[in-house]
């Protein structure tokens, strides 16, 4: 049976970096479908499995997804196919979701463990503005993280809690991980 990490928290706590460096580690990512345009260097099946409005709406009505929002006009979401092909190998997997997708997957699975993955509102702010973006987005991204995802009713759902802001090594996040991985 497999086992599935799936890494939730603010915008710009450091979920992504982490992703990409289990990933280059070997742990197989899920991946997840989109139907917004791929960005240049995005392959399909490596980053997204990229579909067209209509396919993925086909999806939804085939009850193919075990979670699915829309965000900026474009439709996200985690195919059941691609959970259930990781559980039921031996190994370990990750992704990373929102809460509801977490909570979304727990309700369905028992080989879930639920990450935290949070920073302090400064580093927060100080990584938005660094990626660039809208002010008015970063702005949005900042409230929500400061008014919802930093609380602990958010963070209670986490099996387990990551602090990775301003002041600690990326590589002792990574370490601690890694360790939660290992462990489990």
């Amino acid at each position: 049976m497999g086992k599935i990490f799936a890494f939730y928290g603010p915008s710009a706590s450091g979920k992504s970096e982490i992703q990409k460096e289990l990933t280059n580690s070997g742990c197989q990512k899920i991946i997840t479908a989109t139907t917004r345009p791929s960005r240049q260097n995005e392959e399909a099946g490596v980053h997204y499995i990229f579909m067209d409005a209509e396919q993925f709406d086909q999806h939804i009505q085939a009850n193919a997804f075990i979670e699915w929002t829309r965000y900026n006009g474009h439709s996200y979401g985690t195919l059941k196919s691609s959970i259930e092909h990781i559980l039921n190998q031996d190994g370990t997997a990750h992704i990373v979701l929102d809460l509801a997708g977490v909570l979304s997957l727990k309700k369905l699975y028992q080989d879930i463990v639920a990450v935290y993955v949070g920073a302090n509102i400064e580093t927060i702010a100080r990584r938005l503005e660094r990626r660039g973006g809208l002010p008015a987005e970063n702005g949005k991204r900042l409230k929500k993280a400061e008014q919802i995802e930093l609380s602990s009713e958010y963070i209670q759902h986490a099996d387990v809690i990551v602090w990775n802001h301003d002041g600690v090594d990326f590589n002792e996040t990574m370490k601690k991980v890694k360790e939660i991985i290992e462990a489990d």
